[in-house]
């Protein structure tokens, strides 16, 4: 029953790191001042992508999933991607669609991942 509650609360901890991730993504490109897109990545992205790591790392392990299974590790070096688009956009004076693009479609195909979860078995047996 515990145990129950607490995979709950991190799902829940981990479902809004994921929409600060993605609310610091787009105010990085809608804020019309630099210091507030740098804001938006460094002080509400970046530490909600670590929320998000460290809580997929606790359900996880609650459900004894591998690492290093296809869609986690796909997912991590994704949101990766993503946050380092990001992270470049803001160091820039101007912001481009491609920018927005480069941090937007990571996040989207980590979602995809995280839905589907196609794991390295599903490869292999093509």
């Amino acid at each position: 029953m515990v145990a129950g509650v607490l995979y709950r609360i991190v799902l829940v901890l981990k479902l809004v790191s994921v929409l600060a991730y993605g609310g610091g993504l787009v105010a990085a490109f809608v804020a019309s001042a630099p210091e507030e897109r740098r804001r938006a990545v460094h002080k509400v992205a970046s530490p909600a992508l670590l929320a998000i790591w460290v809580t997929g790392y606790g359900l996880a392990s609650m459900l004894r999933i591998s690492l290093m299974e296809l869609w986690l590790l796909g997912s991590l070096v994704l949101s990766l991607a993503s946050q380092i688009a990001l992270v470049r956009a803001v160091a820039k004076p101007e912001r481009s669609r491609a920018d927005f693009w480069a941090a937007t479609v990571p996040l989207v195909l980590v979602v995809m991942l995280m839905v589907f979860r196609p794991t390295w078995d599903l490869l292999r047996s093509r």
